[in-house]
């Protein structure tokens, strides 16, 4: 897998309405502000390491390797497998997926998001979505209407997915809890014990069609993410 390193990070939370609210959280260590000055000058970094990236791979970097364009996939339920079918209700729009057709739901006290509208119930897809495969809803009660509910389709020009894959192994999703504004994607890699945080989509300059995710570990005593690494995607569900 090709990757860079970088330097950078920090923290806050996301509102329970899918609307990003700034703030703090306490995240085995001190509660810390939010500081916008940072946030500039993470994205300077990571600005500068997607160049820097984008121009190795250009020229056929170290080992000639080169990065085939990212696929974009607008994620239909069609022939979705049940592993599961139980009773559920959905209560508003996906916070992973802000898209028509994709709900934030509960089975009990568990929350399932995104899941998505069938012909009867909802598909609520579990693990890598190109198994197409999870549980299925018998809803309680009626879907969510606007604006509850999201209308807008999905926008392969301007992706914002619920789901990525990584070039050369690793697994991705939205993270709709607590979690870093900068980083609001989890992901579970090949070489790292723990989760990572990453950060949305960037697009690779130099590179048309290749987008990376920028991941790191968050280190409690620096409260910072730190290890910063450049992931190119292979696919990613929107």
């Amino acid at each position: 897998m090709i990757k860079r390193r970088l330097v950078g990070g920090r923290l806050c939370g996301a509102h329970p309405g899918g609307r990003t609210q700034q703030g703090a959280i306490d995240v085995g260590g001190p509660r810390l502000a939010v500081i916008s000055g940072r946030r500039v000058l993470l994205v300077a970094v990571v600005v500068l390491a997607v160049i820097a990236l984008a121009t190795v791979l250009s020229r056929g970097g170290a080992s000639g390797e080169r990065l085939r364009p990212t696929r974009i996939v607008v994620y239909q339920p069609t022939g979705f497998k049940a592993l599961q079918t139980v009773e559920g209700r959905c209560w508003t729009g996906s916070l992973a997926a802000p898209r028509a057709g994709a709900f934030r739901c509960m089975v009990g006290n568990q929350i399932h998001d995104p899941c998505f509208v069938l012909d009867q119930g909802v598909a609520c897809p579990q693990g890598d979505p190109a198994r197409n495969e999870g549980i299925v809803l018998r809803l309680t009660e009626p879907l969510p209407q606007p604006p509850e509910a999201w209308t807008n389709p999905p926008d392969p020009a301007h992706p914002s997915p619920w789901h990525l894959r990584l070039a050369g192994g690793g697994q991705c999703g939205v993270l709709t809890g607590t979690r870093l504004p900068d980083y609001p994607i989890g992901c579970q890699l090949p070489e790292v014990s723990q989760g990572a945080v990453c950060s949305p989509p960037l697009p690779l300059a130099r590179s048309r069609g290749v987008y990376t995710l920028v991941c790191g570990s968050w280190d409690a005593q620096s409260s910072r993410v730190v290890n910063l690494t450049v992931y190119p995607v292979e696919v990613m569900w929107l």
